[in-house]
């Protein structure tokens, strides 16, 4: 009997389950510039495989069982490097970097000295129900790693502007319009042996239960304990080689980002956030001072509906060398119903899109500023 012959045509690049139009020349070019900006460092991602291995046996049957893909175990590796002390510029803490009130809102505590963001866990619990959330939100697993970086009603306005559902054609910000593919990135290289990475899983499932040894290395290591429902996550330290710190992949990719940016078009584009605000009461640059500001337009948070006037209180989160203020806006008073809205706005580049607004020479009332979800 003749045997039939394996297919030589390519898998199709899926992102939990759903296709990537890598036919597409934009698409194939972002992708190929994240695998390029990850593969040309194999040693590392080599480590870093070795290092996941661990924490995706605890974190995937948590996936599992709250019917999230699978795929979704790269967004932690891309957002914290597996480090639980992790702290963005924005204030966002964790292996998974959940903002204050992200993080209360899925029932964790954010105490110090009890931060639940830094149990791997408790932190990938509060994850699973956020994505499922987003999910409820937007139905498609790609808008929903969008959702996560970007937010969702950042995501839900781009369907309404745009009048489709597709991520890949989408005008998002520099930094949600890369986040998938630094996600797709990992997958392949972990995954796909012709990168020269995937070979290693290749060699140790031959061997046995990849997965089963995945699980005995987080045994050895503390991270479960068969006498418990549940794995138990506990924090980790940051990793060290040779005494000098790792340069983890997501910080490669965003300096590689950074660097791209620097090369500006002739014509200058110019990125508009979700809510623009005038400056009405300047605090000093320094982390934890709080700077008043007023809408200059409505706009529709969630429930909430703002209107032009409502006051913006924000906090400084961090002033990084450049002299760029992170601002964070935590709340909102209406002067219409004189309520108080708790959300999350950050201040925006718009030159860049990203978050962290040059600060001017001259801070004074009536500064606008660009804000996004």
């Amino acid at each position: 009997m003749v045997q039939p012959r394996p297919s030589l045509e390519p898998q199709r690049l899926h992102f939990c389950g759903e296709v990537v139009p890598t036919e597409q020349g934009d698409v194939s070019a972002k992708l190929a510039f994240a695998l390029a900006s990850s593969s040309g460092y194999i040693k590392h991602v080599n480590g870093l495989k070795a290092r996941s291995a661990p924490f995706f046996a605890v974190i995937e049957p948590i996936l599992h069982k709250y019917n999230i893909p699978n795929d979704f175990k790269y967004l932690p590796l891309i957002e914290s490097a597996w480090q639980s002390n992790a702290v963005s510029a924005a204030g966002a803490i964790g292996y998974w970097q959940f903002m204050d009130d992200t993080a209360q809102d899925m029932g964790l505590s954010i105490a110090p000295g009890h931060d639940e963001r830094t149990d791997l866990l408790k932190s990938t619990e509060a994850a699973c129900k956020y994505l499922k959330f987003l999910y409820s939100k937007l139905g498609s697993w790609t808008l929903v790693a969008a959702a996560y970086n970007g937010g969702v009603g950042m995501v839900q306005r781009k369907i309404t502007k745009s009048g489709h559902r597709d991520y890949y054609a989408m005008t998002m910000n520099p930094e949600t319009g890369y986040y998938l593919y630094r996600i797709l990135a990992m997958k392949e290289l972990f995954t796909n042996p012709s990168y020269g990475i995937g070979s290693v899983g290749i060699m140790l499932a031959s061997s046995g239960s990849l997965y089963e040894r995945e699980r005995e290395q987080a045994r050895r290591m503390g991270w479960l304990q068969d006498d418990e429902p549940e794995p138990e996550g506990v924090p980790i330290e940051s990793f060290l080689d040779m005494g000098k710190p790792t340069k983890n992949e997501a910080m490669v990719m965003d300096s590689l980002l950074t660097e791209l940016l620097k090369n500006k078009p002739v014509s200058i584009p110019v990125f508009v956030g979700d809510v623009a605000a005038r400056l009405v009461r300047a605090g000093l640059p320094k982390v934890g001072q709080s700077w008043a500001f007023t809408l200059t337009e409505d706009v529709q948070i969630g429930e909430d509906a703002l209107k032009t006037g409502d006051l913006l209180y924000a906090i400084v989160d961090d002033v990084d060398a450049r002299g760029n203020l992170f601002l964070r806006a935590t709340k909102a008073i209406s002067r219409q119903e004189n309520t108080t809205i708790a959300l999350t706005l950050l201040a925006m580049n718009p030159a860049t899109g990203l978050a962290g607004v040059p600060r001017p020479k001259a801070i004074k009332p009536g500064w606008i500023v660009q804000w996004k979800l």
